[in-house]
This record gives structure tokens, C-alpha cells and sequence, in this order.
């Protein structure tokens, strides 16, 4: 597939032959549940290459320029069927990858994702992201934290802030105007210990697709109080 060459060489990633053979089968394997329960509106392959598969490259200039060298650990919020998770941890083998969502069968999906892939270094956690938080086993324990655009960002923020640590990397991906959006939850973020050190801008390649990325990293503790439960979240938001 000519297009998906042309985004593996464009992200620069390594062994793209290897690479490209797990995102057909990836894509496939997506597509084809797609029939039997929904996991994305995108059904042709050029639309998931772009939507899906590029989307989520786009995030590994921003784990590389953050990485010590070490294997990073990371945790993808609502995750759905694994973007951006599961196609970094394709491209970026070295990176150890928590997949979170709090629907089963979109769990089960990415369960049997992993399987059929044959890729290690995955882990799938079936529960709410503000459960996460408050548990000693997950909290402040991950170098990167990821979320597409599934909530507004302050909402975001209290589910990803407290599980990363001190240090650690919160890459929200947005719509291309996400200025307002980001002011308005410059506070929650200081309060949850953190800071936004840049919106990042672009057009993906092969495409006339407008993103942003928001990187926001941790300052400082969490407060223990943080994640709230739902109900205050959602009644509340920072």
C-alpha cells in the first residue's frame, strides 16, 4: 500500500517493512470487527491510514524529544480499539503500552489485537481513567500519558495528570483550534501539578488533515484528593 510507506517514511519509523506488514494486519483485523460492533465511523483503508495510523504517528516526535533513553512506560486513555496506543507501540517496539478504556468490548477487541499481532509489551485495563488514578498500582507511575479528543482538556488533565510521573508527559491531541480550550484549563492543570510547555501545530501527511498536540508536563505531586470520583467530575470540572 503505497500511501502507508509514504507515512512511514515521513515519521521516519524504523524497519518499515516489519512495521507495515503488523498495520495491514492491524487494519484489518479493526475493519472487519467494525462489521460486528462499532469501533470507528472511518471503514475504508485510505481514511484509516490518514485518521488512524498517521494520527497517532504523530505523536512519536514528542515521546522521542522526551525519552532519556530508557524504555518509557505509557498509558493511553480511552483507548477504543488502540490509537494512538497500540499503532505507537508498532512503530516504537521499545515502549511499554497500558491501553485503557472502560468499554468491554472494545477491551476484548484490543486484547485480541495484541494477540494476533504477537507483540508483547501491551497491557489492556478495562475501567474508567479517575479509578486509575486512585490506585497506588497506577498512579504517578507512567512517563507519557495520551488521550485523542474524548473530553475537554481540563477533564482530560484530571484523568491523565495523576497517573504520570513527576517529569513525566501528557500529549493531548486536538482539533487544530485549541487555544480557548487550552486557556481555559490552564488552572486545573497548575492545580493538578502540572504545566503546558507548548501547543504544537500541523496538517498530516498526505492529507489536508489540521491537528494540534498539547504538551503538558508534570511539575510536581498530584494532590491526593485528585482524580475525583465521576459524579464531581462531570458536575464540577476543574
Amino acid at each position: 500500500m503505497e500511501l502507508l510507506d509514504r507515512i512511514l517514511e515521513y515519521y521516519r519509523v524504523k524497519n518499515p517493512l516489519v512495521v507495515k506488514q503488523l498495520f495491514l494486519k492491524y487494519m484489518n483485523l479493526v475493519l472487519k470487527k467494525n462489521k460486528l460492533f462499532n469501533l470507528t465511523a472511518i471503514e475504508d483503508e485510505e481514511g484509516f491510514v490518514i485518521k488512524h495510523i498517521a494520527d497517532s504517528l504523530s505523536l512519536l516526535k514528542f515521546i522521542e524529544e522526551e525519552d532519556s533513553g530508557k524504555n518509557p512506560v505509557a498509558i493511553d486513555i480511552g483507548s477504543g480499539f488502540g490509537v494512538p496506543g497500540l499503532v505507537l507501540k508498532i512503530a516504537k517496539p521499545s515502549i511499554t503500552v497500558f491501553l485503557n478504556d472502560s468499554n468491554r468490548k472494545k477491551c476484548n477487541f484490543m486484547m485480541e489485537a495484541k494477540e494476533s499481532l504477537g507483540i508483547a509489551g501491551v497491557e489492556v485495563i478495562c475501567d474508567r481513567a479517575e479509578n486509575l488514578g486512585r490506585k497506588e498500582v497506577f498512579r504517578e507511575r507512567f512517563d507519557f500519558a495520551f488521550a485523542r479528543a474524548v473530553d475537554k482538556l481540563n477533564v482530560l488533565c484530571e484523568y491523565a495528570i495523576p497517573l504520570l510521573k513527576i517529569g513525566g508527559v501528557f500529549l493531548a491531541q486536538k482539533g487544530y483550534d485549541c487555544e480557548d480550550e487550552c486557556e481555559n484549563a490552564k488552572e486545573a492543570i497548575d492545580v493538578l501539578g502540572a504545566e503546558v510547555l507548548r501547543i504544537e501545530k500541523f496538517v498530516l501527511p498526505c492529507s489536508d488533515e489540521k491537528r494540534s498536540v498539547i504538551v503538558i508536563k508534570k511539575l510536581r505531586q498530584t494532590p491526593s484528593n485528585f482524580p475525583r470520583n465521576t459524579k464531581q467530575i462531570v458536575k464540577k470540572p476543574l
